[in-house]
């Protein structure tokens, strides 16, 4: 587990109201990776670690991408109609990168040009773009003007970067800027938080799988559901489309990838990979690891249908030792069903039963009452099982010596 970070900066309207933020790679000291490695880091972070409700509520996520987003190699994940997707000034204007734009836009993202610069050529992009920005900070007051001229007249808003003095500002307002952003309104927070690592090796294998058309959403879940990261990630991830409505509320591991579709898992491991998981585990994985499948193996004895939601809340319970956040706060960040909730938090119900049992039986206290309905035996046989299951999984996760 390590600190990770990511900036936010708000943009404003004309009237001083947030329309919305962009959010900006924020890495340890002075060290800044390639500009696929930077998007990648603030993709994950804002759907996997602080969620992209979190960042921005329900206003716009402004995004820098480069080439490999934008002509299709690498996928954004987020949502289109949140999302606007800011082509940097330095990404060529190939065809490649045109059709790739094109197809954003056929998709729903906005498309904004970033530090927009006139030329003598005409640029196609022009006439994709609904958002141009154009830093005030680097263009002379004449040049400015002109731009904004030329640009305004394609029928696109218009946002002031950079705009660091009130002179600038009156000068934005005065030409009609429709957005501004710069230090003068705000400068860019920095959210910050504990990144989980998924196991590099498991994103490899569930790869792997998908390059077999004849996979099925079971192989992949039973991939998935070995590393106790990767498993939140996919749940958060498909929980966050069940948050805006677009999916029902989950209550397994293989609902989130049934639900996530074999492009959208495929992309998020790509950009999990992309931004430096790395192998490892530790007690407090094998512990979540523990808990999933003794809740499993528990429900397999008197109620097989509930295993699968039975490990999940299993998983779910010990997610408040990795994240290093109260559970209540991280079942709110997820999209669970109700049952599922209630379990986790009040242990109520056959799946707080059998929550209640395995969380009973670790902490090894005297005269408690099980109420899986399982016998001690078959409670102690699913908990030695499930220790032996844990130690394998998360030992294959181990880096080389």
């Amino acid at each position: 587990m390590s600190q990770f970070m990511v900036g936010r900066q708000p943009i404003f309207d004309a009237k001083s109201r947030v329309h919305g933020y962009e959010l900006l790679f924020r890495g340890p000291g002075s060290q800044r990776p390639d500009g696929d490695s930077m998007t990648a880091d603030v993709l994950v972070h804002s759907i996997l670690d602080v969620g992209l409700d979190a960042l921005v509520g329900d206003k716009l996520a402004f995004v820098n991408t480069t080439r490999a987003f934008l002509v299709g190699e690498q996928d954004l994940v987020l949502p289109p109609i949140q999302t606007v997707v800011e082509i940097c000034e330095d990404v060529p204007r190939s065809p490649e990168v045109l059709a790739g734009c094109q197809r954003l836009a056929g998709e729903g993202y906005t498309l904004a040009l970033d530090n927009y610069r006139l030329s003598q050529d005409d640029d196609p992009f022009l006439e994709l773009a609904s958002i141009i920005k154009l830093d005030v900070l680097a263009m002379a007051p004449a040049p400015l003007a002109e731009t904004f001229r030329h640009c305004s007249s394609f029928g696109v808003k218009m946002i002031a970067a950079k705009v660091e003095t009130r002179r600038q500002l009156e000068a934005c307002q005065k030409l009609g800027f429709d957005l501004y952003q710069g230090y003068l309104l705000s400068r860019p927070e920095v959210v910050e938080g504990h990144q989980l690592s998924s196991s590099r090796l498991t994103c490899l294998r569930v790869i792997d799988k998908l390059c077999d058309p004849r996979t099925s959403a079971a192989e992949v879940e039973s991939i998935v559901r070995t590393d106790a990261v990767l498993s939140y990630q996919f749940l958060r991830a498909a929980g966050a489309g069940a948050a805006l409505g677009f999916f029902r509320r989950l209550s397994s591991v293989r609902e989130a990838v049934v639900l996530l579709g074999e492009r959208r898992i495929r992309a998020l491991v790509m950009l999990i990979l992309l931004n430096g998981a790395h192998e490892g585990s530790d007690e407090q994985l094998n512990i979540a690891m523990t808990r999933a499948r003794m809740a499993e193996l528990l429900a397999m004895e008197t109620e097989p249908h509930l295993a699968g939601a039975a490990f999940t809340v299993g998983l779910v319970s010990a997610l408040d030792l990795l994240l290093r956040a109260p559970l209540p706060v991280i079942v709110e960040s997820m999209s669970l069903g109700t049952d599922l909730e209630e379990a986790l938090l009040w242990h109520t119900g056959r799946l707080g039963d059998f929550l209640a049992d395995v969380l009973a039986w670790e902490l090894g206290a005297a005269g408690f009452q099980l109420r899986s309905g399982a016998h001690p035996s078959e409670v102690e046989q699913c908990y030695l099982q499930a220790l032996s299951w844990a130690s394998k999984v998360c030992g294959t996760l181990e880096p080389a010596a």
